[in-house]
C-alpha cells in the first residue's frame, strides 16, 4: 500500500448542458488538480496543504461552481463559501458571502490560521483578509462568465426551481503518510440565491467534516446537509456503531438525503476511500494506492 490517499469531486449534480467535449474538459481539470494535490503528498507534504493546492485549482477552472466559475445570487452578484479542515489538530477555517477573493480556500486557510475565530463572513471576512495584504481582491469582472450569466436569467425567468446544474461544489479530502486527514471545499453556492444565504460548505458538520479518524466533504443541496447535519451523522455512526465508512455514507444517503441531489467523498486513516452519489452525475478524482483515476459516477 502507498503511504497516501487523496480525493477529490467537482459535484454532483443533474446531467444536463454536459456534452462529450465538456465532460473531458472537466475530467482534464480534475485530473490537473490531482496532480498538484499528489505531488504535495509524494514529497512528503502535509494532507493539508494537498487539499488546500487541489481545491484551488479547482477554483481557478471557470467549469466548477466555486471561486473563478462561482453562480450568482438574486442580484447577479458573486457569494462565495468555503472551509478547510486540519482533522487531527481539530481545527477549522471558513469564510461565507466573500465577493472579491480570488480563492476562498485559501482565505479559509488564513481565518484558521491567522486568526482566533472559525468563520468570517462577508465585509468582515473582507476587511480581515485585506489587513492581511495576503493578495489584491479581484473585481467582479473576473467571475463573470456567460454560462453563469445564462443560467441565473433561465433561473428567474421561471417559476419552478431550476435543477441543480453541473458541475457543481468542489471538494477534496485526503490522508498523508503520517497518518493526518485534512478536508478542504469551496462554493459559488446555489444560482439565484437570495443575499447573504449561507449554505453547508461554510459550516463544519454539515458539508464537510474532518478529525483524526476520518474525513468528508460533500456536495448536493446545501440547505438539506445543513438541516441533517450530514457530515456530523457520518463521523457518528463511524465513531459509535462500529460501521465501516462506507456503511455510515450508505446509510445517511438512504435516511437523510432520499430524493435529493447528493455526493459524498470520505476517508479513513486505513486509506479507505468511499464515494457515493443518487444523483445524476458526480465527477471524481482519487489517488489511490499510487493509481490515479478519473472518473464520472453515476448512481
Amino acid at each position: 500500500n502507498t503511504d497516501f490517499t487523496l480525493v477529490i469531486h467537482g459535484g454532483a449534480g443533474e446531467e444536463m448542458m454536459l456534452n462529450t467535449d465538456i465532460i473531458g474538459v472537466i475530467e482534464f481539470a480534475l485530473q490537473a488538480a490531482l496532480t498538484l494535490g499528489s505531488q504535495v503528498l509524494q514529497q512528503g507534504g502535509r494532507s493539508l496543504d494537498a487539499v488546500q493546492k487541489s481545491v484551488e485549482a479547482l477554483e481557478d477552472c471557470f467549469l466548477f461552481n466555486a471561486g473563478k466559475g462561482s453562480v450568482f445570487n438574486k442580484d447577479g452578484k458573486i457569494e462565495m463559501e468555503a472551509t478547510i479542515i486540519d482533522g487531527n489538530a481539530m481545527r477549522s477555517g471558513s469564510v461565507a458571502c466573500v465577493q472579491s477573493v480570488k480563492n476562498p480556500i485559501k482565505a479559509a486557510r488564513c481565518v484558521m490560521e491567522k486568526s482566533s475565530h472559525s468563520l468570517l463572513v462577508g465585509d468582515g471576512a473582507e476587511e480581515f483578509l485585506q489587513g492581511l495584504e495576503m493578495e489584491k481582491p479581484v473585481g467582479a469582472e473576473y467571475f463573470y462568465t456567460d454560462i453563469r450569466h445564462r443560467q441565473l436569467t433561465a433561473k428567474l425567468s421561471e417559476e419552478k426551481a431550476l435543477k441543480n446544474i453541473h458541475p457543481q461544489t468542489v471538494g477534496a479530502v485526503a490522508l498523508d503518510r503520517w497518518s493526518g486527514l485534512a478536508a478542504a471545499s469551496s462554493t459559488g453556492g446555489l444560482v439565484g440565491k437570495l443575499k447573504g444565504r449561507v449554505g453547508d460548505t461554510a459550516v463544519v458538520g454539515a458539508g464537510i467534516y474532518a478529525d483524526d479518524n476520518l474525513a468528508i466533504a460533500c456536495s448536493g443541496d446545501g440547505d438539506i446537509f445543513l438541516r441533517h447535519t450530514v457530515a456530523q451523522k457520518i463521523a457518528s455512526l463511524y465513531h459509535h456503531t462500529g460501521c465501516s465508512l462506507r456503511q455510515a455514507c450508505k446509510e445517511v444517503m438512504a435516511n437523510n438525503l432520499d430524493g435529493t441531489c447528493a455526493g459524498i467523498i470520505a476517508l479513513d486513516t486505513k486509506g479507505d476511500a468511499v464515494i457515493e452519489t443518487n444523483s445524476g452525475v458526480m465527477f471524481v478524482a482519487s489517488m489511490i494506492d499510487d493509481i490515479s483515476r478519473v472518473e464520472v459516477f453515476r448512481p
